[in-house]
């Protein structure tokens, strides 16, 4: 899934990718709300997973808000972070986070002092991404849990999906804001690659919502 729409959006705010770390506008949380709706039954889900920038853990938290009352905790997972180093996609410091997001709610043990600068596995070049998304595919696949969502952005779930050409650009269009879509695993793949199944749920998609959803 797609995080709901961020006070970044170009839609809300001049220049919004200046902001750092921004929290959903209340059209976002709306968004999620809806996804709730639409998703209907969430008692198959097994692990809830997303980035740790504010507008993913928030949207996660809204979006499945059924699977955290009944004690699921929403996993931090820096992979997933955005793959840019604008302000926007720049994260917050986890002690910060963790004063905003309850304990009970969110994970925050893979989430290390200065997790947010763009360094090393976490850089933002072509080569450094594509790694990090085989990282987390390969992250996700060998957990024992079997139906998986994980909330992040548009443009690395482009690397997540192996939608980006060598220079790292979109070979696909953005996903829509709050959008859903599923996937599984490539029997054998050593990459962890993924295949989308199912329909998509979201502004500008129709279909049936399914779990595992993968989402700027």
């Amino acid at each position: 899934m797609r995080h709901g729409q961020g006070f970044h959006s170009s839609a809300v705010t001049p220049n919004g990718h200046l902001l750092p770390d921004p929290h959903l506008t209340p059209k976002g949380q709306e968004q999620c709300l809806a996804r709730r709706q639409e998703f209907g039954d969430q008692s198959k889900i097994e692990l809830l997973l997303a980035s740790p920038l504010r507008r993913a853990l928030e949207s996660c938290h809204l979006t499945f808000a059924p699977c955290v009352a009944r004690g699921l905790k929403i996993i931090a997972l820096p992979m997933a972070e955005e793959a840019t180093a604008d302000p926007c996609d720049t994260g917050s410091p986890v002690e910060d986070l963790r004063k905003e997001f309850p304990p009970e709610t969110v994970d925050f043990n893979h989430v290390r002092i200065g997790w947010y600068l763009h360094e090393n596995e976490y850089a933002v070049d072509p080569v450094s991404l594509a790694a990090r998304a085989a990282k987390l595919r390969r992250f996700v696949r060998d957990r024992e849990e079997r139906e998986v969502v994980l909330v992040g952005h548009g443009f690395f779930n482009h690397y997540l999906t192996g939608n980006v050409d060598a220079q790292g650009r979109q070979t696909t269009g953005w996903w829509g804001e709050a959008e859903v879509r599923s996937f599984r695993f490539v029997e054998g793949s050593e990459g962890a690659e993924i295949v989308e199944v199912g329909g998509r749920k979201g502004e500008g998609t129709s279909g049936v919502v399914g779990v595992g959803g993968m989402g700027r």
